[in-house]
């Protein structure tokens, strides 16, 4: 049993030694670039450290105002030491992600184990998870979602230690609610994950609820503040522009179909053309895409910065996997089976109230559950190879699987920054140290806004005084994205730049792109992009 115990350690330590590799090395290259939000958290973070104040002059916040999107403010406070440590860099922003991320991956060992009750399927589930281009693709960059997925492993896992010992249902409570003070989509599945346990053990858990009770309450205080956030003006002001529910479309075609019937107002018409029937179906579709193969095992999201080209959520081998250990599942062979399934069942619940859909980024919660279901599936191919004969098909999946991470690795190291470097705003971090050259001999500098959200990345990379910015900060009206931006600080202008108003401006410095620069410009500079495209163009007036 010692020695049995000591390889599975051992094994496990390997696998963790992979997750790592995967997920910390060239942190501050790949992905390449810094997106928008990753700049905001970043930038936040060090206005705090320097002023206790977030961008717009707010006293150490629970909740980000940031582009009107109202960020959910623990990853903040989480990478403020690494700021304080590193610098205001990609380093700084991304490295608490990658350690939260290698932490899911050791989680899942002990959630596989106590879901199947096996050790060979907690180490295949821990190496397919390090090797998951759905779960490398967030750890490697500045993700709350990444971190609230950690939280809600934990607290799942706590709550099934709560079996045998009462106290680790607070833990598991608590995890829970970090995990909604981190990023939205866990306030509406943590709730329904944890009322969802608690109805399924019911009975281990109702001889002893006067004590549950008493130990729950402290996290129930600590959920106050998480209340006033959620029924705050900016938090619902984000859900309703993100929410299906904010298309008319629905509505109008209930008016239209009421209008068709002889009593428009009549019980009939109301019954058969509601917001009910308008909108479930649109829910029931968005959902069903979360458990597609398009999304899972051919080209994943839809969103380029949300995964890698030519790359599904999974490896195409891990469909054979996932059908397997379906199977298993369905047959009841796990150990716990309803944990499992409710937790797939609810992952998706919040992306697909969403108009975008499938999205990786806000079902990411999804692969954990997944994954283990894969790799019972994989154990039970790999049961095959105890007889000699069944090698043929075991040899040539294994081969396979890695030919397929070998071709992951490929795409995200080499692909990836060519193809879609504006994915990760490309050429802002070559961009500002020769803006900072060339900006005192203008009045006035323009920069494009073709590139998302310029105005905090170049005050990220320019690392400006937050003190001084703070005053400056106005957010503007919300586009049809339903984002907000600032159009100018100090000497600095953001949005789109016409041949006109570079014949007309005098003593005016121009960042722009090919499209926004004519070749007649006075072209001092420029930057390009990693497949030698230019990014930026500098004219000078």
């Amino acid at each position: 049993m010692t020695k049995y115990f000591t390889k599975t350690i051992i094994l496990l330590i390997a696998i963790l030694i992979l997750a790592s590799i995967l997920r910390i090395w060239g942190l501050n290259h790949y992905p390449a670039g810094l997106n928008a939000d990753e700049a905001s958290l970043g930038y936040n973070a060090y206005s705090l450290l320097k002023t206790g104040r977030d961008e717009y002059g707010k006293w150490f916040p629970l909740v980000f105002k940031s582009f009107g999107d109202y960020k959910p403010g623990l990853y903040v406070y989480i990478i403020m030491p690494f700021v304080a440590s590193l610098g205001l860099n990609a380093w700084a922003i991304r490295l608490p992600s990658a350690l939260f991320g290698i932490g899911t991956v050791l989680l899942i060992f002990y959630l596989a184990v106590k879901i199947t009750g096996k050790k060979e399927i907690g180490l295949i589930s821990a190496l397919l998870l390090a090797i998951s281009p759905w779960h490398l693709q967030f750890s490697r960059g500045g993700w709350e979602t990444n971190v609230a997925t950690f939280f809600i492993a934990l607290g799942i896992l706590f709550f099934l230690y709560s079996w045998n010992d009462l106290k680790y249902l607070a833990f598991s409570a608590l995890s829970l609610l970090i995990s909604m003070y981190i990023y939205q989509s866990p306030r509406l599945i943590a709730p329904i994950i944890f009322l969802g346990l608690i109805i399924l053990y019911r009975d281990r858990l109702l001889p002893r609820i006067k004590i549950a009770t008493i130990r729950l309450a402290p996290v129930a205080i600590l959920s106050i503040p998480l209340i006033f956030q959620v029924l705050s003006g900016g938090a619902e002001a984000r859900f309703s522009g993100l929410s299906f529910f904010s298309d008319p479309g629905p509505i109008n075609r209930i008016d239209q179909l009421r209008g068709e019937h002889s009593n428009p107002s009549g019980i009939v018409a109301q019954l058969l053309h509601n917001k009910i029937t308008a909108y479930a179906p649109n829910f029931l579709g968005h959902y069903v895409d979360h458990f597609s193969s398009e999304f899972l095992f051919i080209n994943g999201d839809s969103v380029i910065r949300n995964r890698v080209p030519e790359s599904g959520e999974f490896f195409l081998v891990e469909a054979l996997f996932l059908a397997i250990g379906f199977v298993y599942l369905v047959r009841g062979n796990f150990k716990d089976n309803k944990t499992l399934w409710l937790w797939i069942i609810v992952a998706p619940l919040a992306s697909a109230t969403t108009f975008q859909t499938p999205n990786a980024l806000r079902s990411l919660t999804e692969v954990v559950p997944l994954t283990i279901v894969a790799a019972a599936g994989f154990w039970q191919i790999l049961q095959l190879a105890k007889n000699k004969i069944y090698l043929i098909v075991v040899i040539p999946l294994i081969a396979l699987l890695l030919f397929e991470f070998v071709h992951y690795l490929d795409s995200y190291y080499i692909l990836y920054p060519k193809r879609y470097p504006l994915a990760w705003e490309y050429g802002f971090s070559q961009m500002v140290p020769k803006l900072e050259k060339y900006q005192p001999g203008y009045k006035k500098v323009v920069i494009t806004d073709k590139y998302d959200q310029p105005y905090i990345l170049v005050l990220f990379y320019e690392k400006y005084d937050p003190a001084k910015y703070q005053p400056q900060a106005v957010l503007s009206p919300r586009d049809q994205f339903d984002f907000g931006t600032v159009r100018s600080f100090d000497k600095y202008e953001f949005h789109s730049i016409t041949t006109d108003e570079i014949k007309k401006s005098k003593g005016v410095l121009f960042i722009g792109t090919p499209d926004e620069i004519p070749s007649s410009a006075d072209i001092i500079d420029k930057v390009d992009f990693p497949n030698g495209k230019p990014a930026f163009l500098f004219a000078k007036t």
